[in-house]
């Protein structure tokens, strides 16, 4: 067929080619346009929340004289192992504690400060009583009267051990009640052991001057110690948020798109002062397995933590710890499985940074109610 037979057939068939050209232009372009200009995500994300947790590994021994005094206040069982039947085990020799429990042994320990005086004034007057039973010419208190009913009313198993105070309380009541060793007359009242009852209440008497002059030795401890214990409480609270907390970070995930994107399980934030002074944070996602997947037209909550700052450089530790609460502008960067990356719009780097602004938003709408 030579060049003219072409070019007749052509004319002839023109229509019929341009309109498979067109379809098949069509078929083709379609696809293309719906995969990379309309099936395509949209991913808009915001920061929701930052907070900083305390981690529950940071653990203190009581290494110093000062951090020794808050002993007592601290719970007896966290002195020693527990075994796996719930019972308790063998004294830990080495015992650390976590700081909230040396925070509430301190505030114990202020507490008792405060209460010792007290304490030494009830404590004076129950011996005061004492004396005054035990005088042989005092006709107000006459030691055949003292019954059990009195003691009970100090309390003594608040100063003494239990045991023994409920000993003393079953002795006197022993003397006062047990008829078969008391002497009878005839036409006066039975007379009781009073030997027995005055060296009983003499040694009650003495146990009470021994927790005074313990009180004494202790409120002297604690009044010489106490501005070191709480210098060191400080600092222990500041290398745990320095050193041993990390963060959490909640994003709004916002896919606009008509195609669904997976995300990728990590994450950064970037804390900006200035241009040149910054420091980035590398975050981690919380259940990846089921956050990271974003349907077209959804919105996911997502959750980024942070590892401990002790495991940073120090460099960009100690700029974490500047920045922190001040003036630094936080950014959240995020990507998707076929790498685009995200940004969020910037927040104060600061605990609950959004909600001051959420807050301010609402009562902008209230007062125009």
């Amino acid at each position: 067929m030579n060049l003219e037979n072409i070019k007749q057939t052509l004319r002839t068939h023109i229509k019929s080619i341009g309109v498979a050209t067109i379809g098949l232009f069509s078929a083709t372009a379609v696809p293309i346009w719906q995969i990379y200009f309309v099936e395509t995500s949209d991913i808009e994300i915001e920061i929701g929340e930052i907070r900083r947790i305390h981690s529950n590994d940071y653990r203190v021994a009581l290494s110093t004289e000062e951090l020794q005094l808050l002993k007592p206040y601290i719970d007896e069982e966290l002195f020693y192992e527990i075994e796996p039947n719930g019972e308790r085990g063998d004294r830990i020799r080495y015992p650390s504690f976590d700081v909230d429990t040396l925070i509430q042994a301190y505030e114990k320990a202020k507490i008792e400060l405060k209460n010792i005086a007290e304490t030494k004034r009830q404590l004076s007057h129950y011996i005061d009583t004492i004396d005054a039973y035990l005088a042989t010419d005092n006709l107000e208190f006459q030691l055949i009267e003292f019954r059990v009913g009195e003691m009970k009313s100090w309390g003594l198993s608040n100063y003494i051990d239990d045991d023994e105070a409920a000993y003393y309380e079953h002795e006197v009541l022993s003397i006062t009640r047990n008829y078969s060793d008391m002497t009878f007359k005839s036409g006066e009242a039975p007379r009781l052991n009073a030997p027995a009852l005055a060296f009983l209440l003499s040694d009650v008497k003495e146990d009470l001057l021994e927790v005074i002059t313990t009180n004494d030795m202790t409120l002297e401890k604690l009044r010489d110690s106490m501005r070191g214990i709480d210098a060191q409480i400080n600092k222990i609270q500041r290398d745990q948020q320095d050193l041993y907390s990390y963060f959490e970070v909640d994003v709004v995930a916002t896919n606009n798109g008509r195609a669904s994107a997976a995300l990728r399980p990590i994450g950064l934030i970037r804390v900006t002062i200035s241009s040149n002074n910054y420091v980035d944070i590398n975050l981690e996602m919380d259940e990846f397995q089921t956050s990271s997947e974003l349907p077209p037209s959804s919105t996911r909550l997502i959750r980024y933590h942070s590892f401990e700052l002790h495991q940073m450089p120090v460099e960009d530790r100690n700029l974490v710890n500047a920045f922190w609460g001040t003036t630094g502008q936080a950014r959240l960067l995020n990507l998707d499985t076929k790498r685009q990356v995200y940004a969020s719009k910037p927040t104060v780097f600061a605990d609950k940074s959004s909600r001051k602004v959420l807050f301010d938003q609402l009562k902008k709408s209230a007062a125009s109610l």
